[in-house]
């Protein structure tokens, strides 16, 4: 069981934590089988409707065309779930006459084996490569939707005398905290300009994994563009004083739980994405800050309401999921698109940005 591989380890770092309930190989959220829809615990965009991928695909058509149509392009994601998105994606391009290479990084068996269930009308065009380093380069388009939440967190808190992190102790069947030193320096060096502002007590997360997936992608993608879909904030709004409780949520049943040790393994885990530090390992390995707002905005800039009809009867339902999609009392104004890119021409904004542009909230 979980808690007893936690127990053996005990005291562990909540991102350690965090990494065991998500990840592990046998007992981890996510080994167990993605939990989407209605009858599970969470939506995402792609499980709403088909026309999220239909305008992502409209996006990176424009992407391609921009990088001068080039005859070898491959659509990469990471996250991928049980291959909804890639499936919208593939169907519109194929609709368009358009037969791209289609990759997915997928590290669990679990999950690739539901990938390849939901995709197996394009399996000669879907390949997976089960970590970064099988990956080949490629000029194309990475993509993700919901993947840097789901990245383990450190979680901190602010005392009287300086800033610990957070560590979970487990005996028997009882999980409690602790306070103690910072494993990484690479968090202080995060939130230092913010901390100082914190009330005692005050709580937040630092996700030190994006660097990993940054990295890798100034390997592999040589001409391109990173479309990163997600909730989250810019760093001003993540780390403000009165976000005393920081970000941290799970998930169960469609409902909220703000205790993150009920249910180890069985109920979601995710903090809010940085979208601050997005921008800056973008800048860092050599990718341009295109673009930055929200979905709903990004949506509507690519036509989704025509694209609607063009992929769906446009029934009753079908603009019922569109306005989940878009309006900010559904996943329109929670969640944002940041574009960076390498290769592509300056200055003419991306379609998907045109209506709003808001990369200078990213500091």
């Amino acid at each position: 069981m979980l808690l007893e591989i936690l127990a053996a380890e005990s005291p562990v770092p909540f991102v350690r934590y965090m990494e065991l309930c998500l990840y592990h190989e046998r007992y981890g959220y996510y080994a167990r089988g993605p939990r989407l829809g209605r009858r599970g615990d969470y939506f995402t965009s792609p499980t709403v409707h088909r026309v999220f991928g239909a305008a992502l695909a409209v996006q990176i058509l424009e992407i391609h065309r921009l990088l001068g149509a080039p005859e070898e392009f491959a659509v990469v994601e990471a996250g991928a779930g049980e291959g909804y998105l890639a499936l919208d994606i593939l169907e519109y391009l194929e609709r368009k006459g358009i037969r791209w290479p289609y990759w997915i990084v997928e590290p669990l068996p679990n999950l690739r084996a539901l990938q390849e269930e939901t995709l197996r009308r394009f399996s000669g065009r879907v390949r997976w490569f089960e970590d970064w380093a099988e990956l080949p380069s490629f000029c194309g388009v990475f993509l993700s939707n919901e993947l840097f939440d789901s990245l383990p967190v450190h979680l901190v808190e602010k005392t009287r005398e300086d800033l610990r992190e957070v560590y979970v102790r487990v005996e028997g069947n009882r999980i409690r905290e602790e306070l103690g030193a910072l494993t990484r320096t690479e968090i202080l060096e995060r939130v230092l300009p913010h901390a100082l502002s914190w009330p005692e007590g005050y709580r937040t997360e630092v996700c030190l994994e994006y660097e990993g997936i940054y990295r890798e992608l100034s390997k592999k993608l040589t001409r391109g563009a990173v479309i990163t879909v997600d909730y989250g904030y810019p760093r001003a709004d993540y780390y403000h004083p009165g976000r005393t409780r920081g970000t941290l949520l799970a998930y169960y049943r469609h409902r909220v739980v703000e205790n993150p040790y009920l249910r180890p393994g069985h109920q979601d885990l995710t903090a809010h994405v940085d979208f601050t530090a997005l921008r800056e390992l973008g800048e860092r390995f050599g990718f341009l800050n295109l673009g930055f707002t929200q979905q709903g905005a990004f949506l509507a800039a690519l036509g989704v309401e025509r694209l609607l009809s063009e992929v769906s009867d446009n029934t009753f339902r079908d603009r019922e999921a569109l306005k989940l999609l878009v309006l900010p009392e559904g996943l329109g104004a929670s969640h944002w698109v940041l574009v960076q890119g390498r290769g592509l021409p300056p200055g003419k904004p991306l379609r998907g940005f045109t209506l709003s542009n808001r990369i200078h909230l990213l500091g």
